[in-house]
């Protein structure tokens, strides 16, 4: 049964503290960050002399490191101040990248992203119970999609600024055309670390929680909804599996499959940010509408037949077309499933729960990058978006299997006491 509320979007978004409000300041900040690198940092990879296969190795070493902790993070953080342990892993990660943006040696950028998996994942596994115990579920999911799509903006900036940003760099430097861009690549990843700084900074203005408890022995005994918590990992695992095939390598495809350079490449992301972010605004009103649970079944299974678009598309137009559209429907879901996820616990299991999700999307994904990398390294630029369909029709029908009375089993939940606390998040990445 859908509860009715008179406040509309504008009205929820104007329930947002302090701690949300700089929130969405510090998703700001690293999107634009993340929307500069994500745009070239394969390519600088690629241009430095490392394969396809490699590159996808490398992609995976931190998802493994993540998946090897995230559960333990998740006790850990249901223990101790969230807060702290979101500045002590952003700071990590910030040296991480500091490193590989620096270095080009094998090791140190092994070294480097284990370092980053192991801090990400106490991060991660932090930041949506954090936010979660700020927020009430009046504005929960207006929150997780508001923030997903001011951050998706920061994205846009970050995507136009990435592919820009090289070709000045090549000018200054005098590097001709049609040779290595690797320095070029490298001073615009430099760039891309000032507006982390300020992410890192901000959150130290955060409110300092309380631990819910200090006996990590007893934390297992806190969580009374592992059928809820498996069934939901499930479904994440089989998407993530797919997602972990293809989404890291959207650059290094459509500069093999339709030679651009880093400015079109970056026009293309950005393009596809700004719809994102749309996608974003709208999902928290179609979930008010439909549900949480039609939500992510509806935009999941309409992004389907964009997916099958990659593998087919014969001129960069249609290519455009199905990458785009592909990626709005799929990220629609995400802040309204993972508002759905947190809204089924109870406080003192969601750091645990998030962990086992986690652990779970960071190992399949993890998988998955090598098998992508291996499929590139063999020419094979296209079959994995062919493969991937599959994995997402598997992963819709789980979720609407399992969640497809969702709304009510947890209005149901919280009747027998597993109550939403009213004292708001990063969403799992459904890509």
């Amino acid at each position: 049964m859908q509860i009715k509320d008179d406040l509309g979007y504008i009205g929820k978004i104007r329930l947002f503290k302090k701690d949300a409000k700089l929130y969405i300041a510090i998703s700001s900040f690293g999107a634009f960050s993340f929307g500069i690198s994500g745009v070239i940092f394969n390519l600088y990879l690629q241009d430095a002399g490392f394969s396809e296969d490699f590159i996808g190795f490398f992609l995976s070493v931190s998802m493994f490191a993540t998946a090897a902790v995230a559960f333990v993070a998740g006790l850990l953080t249901d223990k101790a101040s969230r807060k702290k342990i979101i500045l002590a892993a952003n700071i990590v990660v910030y040296i991480s990248v500091v490193v590989q943006y620096t270095t080009l040696n094998t090791i140190g950028l092994l070294l480097s992203q284990v370092f980053l998996g192991l801090s990400s994942a106490f991060r991660e596994v932090a930041w949506s119970p954090y936010l979660t115990d700020l927020s009430t579920e009046r504005e929960r999911a207006h929150l997780f999609g508001f923030a997903g799509g001011i951050s998706l903006l920061a994205v846009l900036a970050g995507n136009l600024l990435g592919g820009f940003l090289p070709q000045v760099f090549a000018g200054m430097l005098g590097i001709p055309e049609g040779t290595s861009l690797v320095v070029a690549y490298q001073y615009t990843l430099w760039i891309s670390l000032i507006p982390s700084l300020f992410a890192v900074l901000l959150v130290t203005q955060m409110t300092t929680d309380t631990p819910t408890s200090t006996n990590i022995r007893h934390a297992l005994k806190s969580i009374k909804n592992w059928g809820f918590i498996g069934k939901y990992a499930s479904t994440i695992t089989a998407v993530g599996l797919g997602a972990g095939t293809i989404v890291m390598f959207f650059n290094l495809y459509f500069t093999h499959e339709f030679p651009i350079d880093s400015t079109l490449l970056g026009i293309i992301f950005a393009l596809n940010t700004i719809l994102l972010s749309a996608g974003n605004f709208l999902a928290p009103a179609l979930a008010d509408r439909i549900g949480k649970v039609r939500t992510v079944v509806v935009t999941e299974l309409l992004s389907i037949p964009f997916l099958v678009m990659l593998w087919w598309a014969p001129v960069l137009q249609f290519a455009v077309l199905g990458y785009v559209m592909r990626s709005v429907l799929m990220n629609m879901s995400g802040p309204v499933s993972n508002a759905f996820f947190m809204e089924g616990l109870s406080k003192d299991e969601r750091a645990t729960a998030v962990g086992v999700v986690r652990t779970g999307d960071s190992l399949v994904r993890a998988i998955a990058a090598n098998i992508g990398g291996w499929l590139l390294a063999l020419g094979l630029y296209r079959l994995p978006y062919l493969l991937v369909s599959g994995l997402y029709i598997l992963g819709i029908i789980l979720f609407y299997g399992f969640f497809r009375k969702s709304e009510s089993d947890v209005v149901g939940m919280q009747t027998v006491g597993i109550t939403i606390e009213t004292n708001s998040e990063e969403p799992f990445d459904v890509t």
